[in-house]
């Protein structure tokens, strides 16, 4: 009991030095423009079916190499709004970006669940430069491509990083929401890979909401609480079709009290940096502030639309953003347009009162159904306050926490972490702390050693 105990601390001290003091945006899944990746290691990341949008996203954050697993020859769908062809996808990639690097696999791997299709991405793997976006129609396909190759890796070459094992693609499968058990193939391919015993098909789920992969953006916490970053208006259609039935928002609203100061946050705009102030010099979206903090100043107008006159966006309304930054009424009219519940809890930081305060609240919308909560900037907050909710209403602790975060692409700061420990150590109906555990343990053993020495065992 002691070894788990000092173990598991060990680990959580180590955390704190290496991780949770490490700045925001070390992970791409934590920048406002590449939230929507799934973080696999710092090299690898996953997505669904993308839009022009996301892979000029992609090469702004700092992707140098794309992956598809699917040939999409048809336009597709993601609610309202339009997904380009894999052939256009590639043409914005390789023609107005600085990814240059661009692979699928090829018609004579017709099914990426095959040891040849595991083989062919691990040479294309292993030539493309990193980091690299390898994506699907949901995620799932993708997701399981990068595992494999870790796997095929794993067993091929000693010096590999990470080791990667049955137990790892798996786990690693449900973290993100994916039940890989479920798939007799894929299970069946695992084990062929690592020579190991096929696992148990699993028969229920472990991820309730089935069609959670429809809006394929959300981050996986558990079965009823997902995050995500910023809303677009035209996925909302794509979010009720997956099972969601809330959206919690914690952007903060045009105005903050007491004084009703001007608080809008940032939106993305395409060639525009992040984090430049939505109020300052000025304004960020005034013409003259939105030509001095372009990324790249030499963008063909092509970049952003056939038709554009300008290298950049100077505002983007699909994130319901006004001609100063994000504007919370034009969301909240969307969502209520919807069968969507909507619940605004504004934070600008995150503190253990203010995530107490609205626990009523947030037990309330749990009940209706799966919820989102989402936040700007990268999903951070709105991480924060999933995985607060989850651990909170459940029981779990800051071990499963950090765990969770690290493998959804977070960081979390030492401040950050004394909120984990604060909610976590609070009082929970039916929960038992692990100090009330270990004095639980103690106890017994009082009364065992008690009863020994009573009758001369």
């Amino acid at each position: 009991m002691m070894a788990v105990w000092i173990s598991r601390s060990l680990v959580l001290t180590l955390y704190l030095t290496t991780v949770g003091a490490a700045s925001k945006g070390d992970y791409l899944t934590e920048t406002p423009k590449g939230w929507w990746t799934k973080h696999i290691t710092s090299d690898f990341y996953t997505a669904g079916r993308i839009s022009a949008r996301e892979i000029k996203y992609a090469s702004e954050v700092g992707f140098r190499s794309v992956f598809a697993v699917f040939n999409h020859t048809t336009p597709g769908s993601m609610g309202d709004e339009t997904l380009p062809t894999t052939d256009t996808i590639k043409y914005i990639a390789t023609n107005l970006t600085d990814i240059k690097n661009f692979d699928i696999f090829p018609a004579t791997i017709p099914a990426w669940r095959s040891l040849d299709a595991v083989r062919y991405f691990a040479k294309s793997a292993q030539k493309m430069p990193k980091p690299i976006l390898v994506y699907c129609t949901a995620s799932y396909s993708a997701t399981a491509t990068v595992l494999l190759y870790f796997l095929y890796m794993t067993q091929k070459d000693e010096s590999f990083r990470p080791r990667f094992y049955t137990e790892d693609f798996f786990r690693t499968g449900r973290q993100h929401g994916h039940d890989y058990d479920m798939d007799e193939n894929l299970i069946e391919l695992v084990s062929e890979i690592t020579g190991e015993p096929p696992v148990e098909l699993r028969i229920v789920p472990n991820n309730k909401l089935t069609t959670w992969d429809t809006f394929w953006h959300a981050k996986f916490v558990s079965s009823k609480w997902f995050s995500s970053a910023q809303m677009m208006k035209s996925h909302i259609p794509a979010i009720e079709d997956a099972g969601y039935t809330v959206i919690v928002n914690t952007r903060r609203g045009v105005t903050s009290p007491p004084l009703q100061s001007p608080s809008q946050e940032e939106v993305t705009l395409l060639n525009i940096k992040d984090y430049t102030g939505t109020y300052k010099h000025g304004g960020r979206q005034t013409l003259s502030r939105l030509l001095q903090t372009r990324i790249d100043p030499n963008k063909p107008n092509e970049y952003i639309s056939p038709t554009s006159r300008r290298n950049f966006e100077a505002r983007n309304p699909g994130e319901f953003g006004d001609d100063i930054g994000y504007n919370e009424n034009m969301e909240n009219d969307a969502v209520k347009e919807s069968s969507l519940s909507y619940v605004h809890i504004p934070v600008g930081k995150t503190s253990t009162q203010l995530f107490l305060d609205n626990v009523d609240v947030l037990r309330e919308v749990s009940g209706k159904g799966p919820v989102i909560i989402h936040s700007g900037y990268g999903g951070h907050t709105a991480a924060f306050w999933a995985l607060l909710a989850e651990g909170y209403f459940n029981c779990l602790d800051i071990d499963w926490a950090l765990s969770h975060a690290d493998t959804m692409g977070y960081h979390f700061a030492s401040d950050e972490v004394k909120v984990f420990k604060e909610v976590f150590n609070s009082p929970r109906d039916g929960c038992v702390h692990k100090k009330e555990k270990k004095r639980s343990y103690f106890k017994r053993f009082m009364e065992f050693s008690f009863f020994f020495h009573l009758f001369g065992l």
